[in-house]
């Protein structure tokens, strides 16, 4: 819960945002407001988001993931391999990566297994997957590369004999990302990442629908920031990926959310260390009494 008492007689403004009108689409949406959203003097703003539509045509294979890179041949040769951006299956990702093997002339053939849901790499010369400086390998989720105990990618991996060999450790992950952060660029928030850094984000929704649906989502209960501005006359939003790289969808896909204003009075404030002993006897301190001394 926000925790907020909406104890004003201010009735509450609806911020309806269409990305079919925005001003500007790249690198955020950014909507000029011709009647801003005001603060009257004495009451303070909150700012939260009900409802969010967005087409999932969400790409799996984006610019920071599509780079493959191996070293294999009779004379050891390191190939590196960039796939176009776009939405791939397990199917039409081995067929893209063993169209690049044939035209470059690698001696290695991509298969997969429908039953493990492995990739497995095959060729009659040595050869090993790696990921070095100048010969990267972005694409670890997606063909199924190991990690580590320090949450890093395992490389290089290397074939095996009888006749060169290279079963991928793990499954192949073609989801793209599982959450969207919907963030706003000209107001200062205080959430915070799995890295423990400040950032702006509005709410995290899910991706709860099929390739080429429409991503619904309404908060169950509204998360209500704490606005440190008197009006908003412009407003910058956008989409960020679980791995905080701007969400890979083609330019003409339409973004609508819905935004809500509350007006409350200014929170009072209370000391750190109230609700303790010594804030107690901080607040309510013992009178000493001064006893007369009788001469006997």
């Amino acid at each position: 819960m926000s925790g907020y008492t909406l104890d004003t007689p201010i009735q509450s403004a609806t911020i309806y945002l269409d990305s079919t009108n925005c001003v500007l689409r790249e690198p955020y949406y950014q909507y000029d407001l011709a009647s801003p959203v005001t603060s009257p003097t004495g009451v303070r703003m909150l700012l939260s988001v009900i409802g969010i539509s967005l087409p999932n045509v969400i790409n799996n294979v984006t610019e920071h993931n599509n780079i493959f890179s191996i070293q294999a041949g009779l004379t050891p040769t390191n190939y590196t391999i960039i796939i176009p951006v776009g939405i791939y299956s397990s199917w039409s990702f081995r067929d893209y990566l063993n169209s690049q093997f044939i035209a470059r002339g690698i001696p290695v053939t991509c298969i997969y297994s429908n039953n493990s849901f492995r990739y497995t790499f095959v060729s009659t010369y040595a050869f090993n997957i790696k990921n070095t400086t100048n010969h990267p390998t972005t694409c670890g989720h997606l063909i199924g590369s190991a990690k580590s105990s320090n949450n890093e990618y395992i490389y290089p991996i290397e074939a095996t004999i009888p006749y060169w060999t290279l079963v991928m450790p793990s499954t192949v992950n073609f989801s793209p990302s599982p959450f969207v952060f919907l963030k706003i660029n000209n107001i200062n928030l205080t959430n915070i990442n799995s890295f423990g850094n400040i950032n702006d984000s509005l709410v995290r929704f899910p991706v709860n629908c099929q390739y080429g649906d429409m991503i619904q989502y309404r908060p169950t209960e509204l998360n209500r920031f704490l606005i440190n501005r008197t009006n908003i006359n412009m407003i910058q939003i956008y989409l960020e990926d679980i791995y905080n790289n701007p969400l890979s969808i083609p330019s003409g896909v339409e973004l609508q959310v819905v935004l809500k204003i509350d007006y409350i009075y200014p929170p009072t404030l209370r000391d750190y260390d109230a609700g303790t002993i010594s804030h107690y006897f901080k607040m309510n301190p013992i009178q000493a009494v001064e006893e007369d001394l009788e001469e006997e």
